[in-house]
């Protein structure tokens, strides 16, 4: 028996049936918007950092990162001490690798997406090493991330971080001439910074 051959305009119409269907289809995907989306697939849906979400109060499912100051390295904040109120993350630079701490105790906010904190960086060596970090909260990525940094000391202490206007005042306490570094530092010092309108804090003394 011969096999019927389909009429030619038929054959023809397949394909663009089928083109049809996929252009559909694709306007369709992109008439929605992304919360649509998530909204048809909930159990996809990422869920929110808890550390970001306890200290900032903000629903992000990005961790807080921190690039570490001299060293080509990253850390993904991913441990909180309710306690001690330390924000901690690990990083590996390879030759060098240590742990991050964040202070939340000592959060400031300074503008409406940035915050200043102690910073302090410790790895395999004897030192700790602390600094005034001023960290920024992208929109866009929904990212915290760290902004800028400035060196206090090695294992400085660390009395108040207090925001007035545009100014912002670091007082802390470094070891002394006579002072071993296993010893409490003793020494006064004060660290002020002028914020500026893009939130940079600049050295003023």
């Amino acid at each position: 028996m011969k096999k019927r051959l389909l009429p030619i305009p038929l054959i023809l119409l397949i394909p663009i049936v089928m083109l049809i269907v996929v252009a559909v289809a694709g306007v369709y995907r992109f008439s929605l918007n992304d919360e649509e989306i998530l909204a048809k697939f909930p159990s996809q849906q990422q869920k929110s950092d808890p550390i970001i979400e306890q200290v900032f109060g903000l629903s992000t499912p990005n961790p807080w990162t921190v690039e570490v100051p001299e060293v080509q390295a990253f850390s993904f904040i991913n441990e909180f001490d309710p306690e001690t109120k330390l924000a901690s993350g690990n990083y590996d630079a390879g030759a060098e690798r240590g742990k991050v701490f964040i202070d939340t105790q000592w959060i400031t906010q300074i503008s409406a997406t940035d915050y200043v904190s102690t910073l302090a960086i410790s790895n395999q060596g004897s030192g700790v090493f602390y600094y005034v970090a001023r960290f920024y909260y992208d929109l866009g990525l929904k990212r915290m991330v760290l902004k800028q940094s400035e060196l206090l000391g090695d294992r400085v202490q660390l009395d108040k971080i207090e925001k007035h206007e545009d100014e912002l005042r670091v007082e802390y306490r470094r070891h002394g001439d006579d002072q071993s570094m296993s010893e409490t530092p003793s020494e006064q010092q004060v660290m002020r910074f002028k914020i500026l309108a893009s939130a940079q804090l600049k050295l003023i003394n």
